[in-house]
């Protein structure tokens, strides 16, 4: 029996698939589509071709060809092998098309069933990546923290003092950004001022300008910025301006992170927001998640005691830190961080919270955000020849894949063994499986198979080595 790991021998005779300029892809190989628009689609013609000395026949049913993987949806077959056998020498055409939904890269995989005493089961990767079409685009940020359309940006001054901010335009696209105008709008829009004005904004290049906040009176005032560009997508950038003013020196925090579009979120009163760490494999710790804390007002903001405290449903699968200082002065910053650390698999949740006893004013306040992940797992495509074992493609036939991680081993009893591949009453029994990893490594993976003459099993396969780095469904 052979045992083939995620990517083939080319030197392997049998099937195979190339695409229209001629390169040959042997099972386990990628075939790299390369850069296509959102919403437009790439059509690509392969051909799957037999050089073995023997005739192979597509078992697939109701398709030769299928489809599987996490971005499976982006890609359309669009016509099948018109011959389902094919012999030595033989080929048949078919078409896939990538079609991007999103920007990235996007995976997934073909599927080719077949009788192939050599190559079984016949795997090639696709790889794409979706790009946007050439556009300027407008990013609004203060300092490091950037903006979406309509969110609110927070001032505090005494009455009859000045708070200014900061703020920066940036073209992330790859055409000019023209700005034409920038406004000051809403009730209070006379206690604000801005210095923008309109400019052209090469690509990756920036623009800052100013935001003033001058209060006259003990009071809560209310404004919006409005930053009218040709952004395709965005024609007029609005943000939302609210001012306090104060009558006495008091601290006012600001809290502040990253969200998983990179989107700054101000949550410094408000609830909802969210940070998802995604899959980390159970016992390993993910990266940080860095929190701001800023104080905006002109007197020290009291950080200490232990003000973040972690609840929910799985709080204990995550790891806060307190804030580096216990007393903030004005217009300075501090940081704390969240890990993800999962103990076993499956969904993890907890909320963090951040209480001080004066930063709203000189009121306590509450910044709340929830967080998520998942303690992951690595699926892993085995195939294997088609076994010469006597009566294993009749009803009592079976395949055992069996893996370990870290060494090799000779018996069941040394491997994690998955539960058989029966014969299922196709002409051969299937000659592929997925097995689930949960820790990263060089797992050993061996294949026997069984039948009604031989229940005890053939002698394992020849052991093949899948190295995994990170967690994936």
């Amino acid at each position: 029996m052979k045992l083939f790991p995620i990517s083939s021998s080319s030197g392997i005779k049998g099937l195979h698939v190339s695409d229209s300029a001629g390169n040959r892809y042997s099972s386990g190989s990628t075939l790299s589509l390369g850069s296509v628009l959102i919403s437009s689609s790439s059509a690509n013609t392969l051909k799957v071709e037999n050089d073995g000395n023997f005739t192979v026949t597509l078992t697939g049913n109701p398709d030769a060809v299928s489809k599987s993987g996490v971005h499976a949806s982006q890609y359309v077959i669009d016509s099948q092998p018109s011959s389902t056998s094919l012999a030595d020498g033989d080929s048949s055409s078919f078409q896939i098309s990538f079609q991007p939904n999103s920007a990235g890269v996007k995976s997934a995989y073909l599927i080719i069933n077949s009788d192939d005493p050599n190559i079984g089961t016949y795997i090639l990767y696709l790889k794409g990546s979706g790009t946007e079409a050439p556009a300027p685009s407008i990013q609004v940020s203060e300092g490091s923290f950037n903006f979406i359309p309509n969110a609110q940006t927070n001032f505090y001054a005494t009455s009859g003092e000045t708070s200014s901010k900061a703020i920066t335009v940036k073209n992330s696209g790859d055409q000019d950004l023209v700005i034409s105008n920038i406004s000051l709008s809403g009730p209070n829009a006379v206690l604000f001022s801005q210095t923008g004005s309109p400019v052209t904004i090469s690509s990756k290049k920036t623009y800052t300008f100013t935001i003033s906040f001058s209060p006259g009176s003990v009071a809560t005032f209310s404004a919006s910025l409005s930053i009218d560009s040709n952004d395709p997508n965005i024609a007029s950038y609005t943000i939302g301006l609210a001012g306090v003013g104060t009558s006495v020196s008091a601290p006012q925090i600001s809290v502040m992170y990253s969200d998983n579009n990179n989107i700054s979120r101000d949550i410094t009163s408000g609830t909802g927001f969210s940070y998802s760490f995604g899959s980390v494999f159970p016992g390993v710790i993910s990266s940080s998640k860095t929190i701001t804390i800023r104080n905006l007002g002109n007197s020290n903001l009291d950080l200490s005691g232990t003000p973040v405290a972690s609840s929910g449903s799985d709080p204990g699968e995550f790891i806060v830190t307190q804030p580096s200082v216990t007393s903030l002065s004005p217009n300075s910053s501090a940081t704390f961080l969240i890990k993800f650390n999962p103990t076993s698999l499956g969904s993890k949740s907890a909320t963090v919270t951040l209480s001080t006893s004066n930063g709203k004013g000189g009121s306590p306040s509450s910044s709340v955000l929830d967080v998520s992940g998942a303690g992951g797992r690595r699926d892993i495509i085995v195939t294997w020849a088609h076994s010469k074992e006597h009566a294993v493609h009749i009803a009592s036939g079976a395949y055992r894949v069996c893996y370990k991680k870290g060494s090799d081993f000779s018996t069941e009893a040394e491997a994690t063994c998955d539960p058989d591949v029966m014969y299922a009453g196709d002409p051969y029994t299937s000659n592929y499986k997925t097995i689930t990893v949960s820790s990263s490594g060089t797992w050993y993976i061996r294949v026997k198979s069984f039948s009604q003459f031989n229940p005890t099993g053939s002698v394992f396969s020849k052991a093949i080595q899948a190295k995994v780095t990170s967690p994936g469904y």
